[in-house]
């Protein structure tokens, strides 16, 4: 994900300070696409406006003390020309279909079965909480929202509902003890043999 990218592709609609800028990206649900984080975007823009990108339109005072300035930036034209060179770079980008659970996934043989399971319904809210989300803004706002953006949406509900039956799988799996291996004799898998004391799987 570029944060240059998107900073860029705000400012092209309009001059924006940096906290509109992110309150934008918020209210348009980026930040359940893509993982935001206010440090990175001021560090962005500090690079943007450096390498002169982005320049400062206007200082507008913030009344309190102790607060500091909102400067509102237009992007330069060399920012335009970064831009696209940013736009269809990002759209080139390989695919690495991933779920952070995943580089775990492989040792869940060593896990505690029970926390597995605890771990994956956690995910599991999550994700279906997300794709409630999504679907109210569709719901709600799809006649506002440009066609690009839709398709960007249309994309983020496809990957979640892909992503909630996956969870549910694991979550059965974890529940069922289907994760608790070892290795056998031949060198393949089978489930770990259980003491007579072990308690019994859900």
């Amino acid at each position: 994900m570029s944060m240059k990218l998107l900073i860029l592709g705000l400012l092209m609609e309009k001059d924006r300070h940096p906290y509109e800028i992110r309150q934008t990206m918020i209210g348009r649900n980026w930040n359940r696409a893509f993982r935001l984080r206010d440090g990175s975007l001021y560090y962005a823009v500090d690079q943007l406006r450096d390498r002169g990108l982005i320049e400062a339109v206007q200082t507008v005072p913030v009344p309190g003390e102790h607060r500091p300035d909102k400067t509102i930036y237009r992007i330069s034209d060399a920012g335009r020309r970064e831009f696209d060179k940013l736009m269809y770079a990002q759209l080139e980008q390989p695919a690495y279909p991933q779920h952070p659970m995943m580089m775990a996934m492989p040792y869940l043989y060593l896990a505690d079965q029970a926390r597995v399971a605890e771990i994956a319904e956690r995910q599991l809210a999550a994700c279906e909480e997300r794709i409630a989300t999504l679907e109210q803004v569709l719901a709600v706002k799809a006649r506002g929202i440009p066609t690009g953006s839709l398709r960007m949406i249309d994309g983020m509900l496809a990957f979640g509902r892909a992503e909630r039956a996956w969870l549910e799988t694991v979550v059965e799996e974890a529940r069922s003890g289907a994760y608790e291996q070892e290795r056998d004799s031949s060198g393949g898998w089978q489930p770990k043999a259980r003491s007579a004391d072990s308690p019994p799987q859900d």
